[in-house]
């Protein structure tokens, strides 16, 4: 049997913490600790900290270590003073840990799963988390904040974008390719006013020498009911979702609405890359931007995806394509995506700001070169704005198929059909 803990801003931190009428008042006596297999943290209902939750969480197959809510009332919410070099909570190391039942914002980045050269861990699940407002950080910095003061920030805990809930860590090249997390549940979430949303980040998908992360550094992540939205923060809205570095994942049951808003490198509701064996199954995305930046589509496929099936989802008045192939060898050598099969899907007036040469609601494009993915799509409905086509783009199409596809009110229709 663990312990429970118990804070409360009515607390006192010369209590025991061990019961609610002993509750502690902040996060001082806790910060720091490990939280063991049995382990609870609670924090009451109701009450309002401008505190950096830090701690590590190990628990046990048998039995998780938690931190969640108790009492009643509103979620427990920790909101700090808007500042890019602030975070909500930070959980290092965790392993059989179970997060439920928090509001975190106002701050660089919210919930951040920190593994400092700590492999292997297993069943980390989040859930019934709202998490909003972060700001400032692009690729692991401020320099492309326009607020003066952040300009010269670097995040030292590799933080790469101002998430709401992030993962990411320290390693070195030659453990490039040790798993460091299986099992990774996100749930009932929602996200909204962020930089990135969710994400598999690993400082943008960078070991500690500059290396790039391969795809084995997640496995088996599941991510289901999550609502993300209105993550068009000033700056740095680049997208609400990184799958990345991983193989095995499924993303369903979700909606992303305004999924971005404008950063130096492009925008996508989801940026997918390095990726193997993916489900993304009854997911809407709608309503992407026109900022004039590059892409501003639904789901960018940046470079070496493989295995992934897109089915029963929804794609509505995106400003780009709806789905966008790319292949950035500087990642991989493997950069072009294969086997691919989207279905039973509805398109409806994406890429309506008629981006890229042969515009269309699927596109490839040739960027960097010799962009040819292999793509199945069939049993899909399709409904265009003007001058745009189903499948399309400057890129390859040889080895996409179709099958029993549908244009409902198209103005002009893909050879590729």
């Amino acid at each position: 049997m663990g312990r429970v803990y118990y804070i409360d801003t009515c607390g006192e931190d010369t209590n025991d913490g061990l019961s609610p009428r002993t509750a502690w008042k902040s996060f001082q006596n806790i910060n720091g600790t490990v939280l063991s297999g049995g382990d609870k943290l609670l924090l009451r209902r109701g009450c309002v900290w401008n505190e950096h939750l830090n701690l590590y969480a190990i628990g046990t197959p048998e039995a998780f270590a938690e931190i969640g809510a108790y009492g009643e009332g509103d979620r427990p919410k920790i909101e700090r003073s808007g500042d890019i070099s602030e975070r909500c909570v930070t959980v290092r190391n965790s392993s059989y840990f179970k997060l439920y039942d928090l509001e975190v914002c106002n701050a660089g980045a919210g919930i951040v799963l920190f593994y400092d050269e700590s492999y292997h861990n297993h069943s980390v699940y989040i859930s019934n988390v709202s998490a909003h407002h972060f700001y400032g950080l692009y690729r692991g910095c401020g320099s492309s904040s326009k607020n003066p003061a952040w300009q010269s920030y670097v995040a030292e805990d590799r933080v790469g974008f101002s998430l709401g809930i992030i993962v990411t860590g320290k390693d070195t090249s030659d453990m490039n390719d040790e798993r460091v997390l299986t099992d990774f549940r996100v749930s009932d979430c929602e996200i909204y006013q962020t930089g990135g949303g969710i994400g598999l980040d690993w400082c943008d998908h960078r070991c500690c020498d500059g290396s790039i992360v391969g795809k084995n550094k997640f496995g088996n992540v599941v991510w289901e009911r999550l609502h993300l939205y209105d993550n068009d923060v000033a700056d740095v809205s680049l997208t609400s979702m990184f799958l990345q570095c991983v193989t095995g994942a499924v993303l369903r049951d979700t909606v992303i609405d305004n999924g971005a808003g404008g950063a130096p490198w492009g925008t996508a509701a989801i940026h997918l890359q390095l990726a193997k064996d993916v489900l993304i199954e009854n997911v809407e995305i709608k309503n992407m931007p026109h900022t004039n930046v590059s892409d501003e589509c639904g789901i960018d496929f940046e470079t070496d995806v493989e295995n992934c099936i897109i089915r029963g989802c929804s794609f509505e008045n995106n400003a780009g394509a709806a789905i966008e192939f790319l292949c950035n060898f500087e990642m991989s050598p493997m950069a072009v995506s294969r086997n691919v099969v989207i279905e039973q899907c509805d398109f409806v007036h994406n890429n309506w700001a008629v981006l890229y040469n042969n515009p269309a609601q699927i596109l490839v494009q040739i960027w960097q070169h010799d962009n040819c993915p292999s793509v199945t799509v069939r049993d899909c409905r399709f409904s265009n704005p003007d001058g745009v086509v189903e499948i399309g783009g400057d890129g390859i199409l040889d080895l996409f198929q179709t099958e029993g596809n549908v244009v409902l009110n198209a103005t002009a229709v893909s050879a590729a059909m």
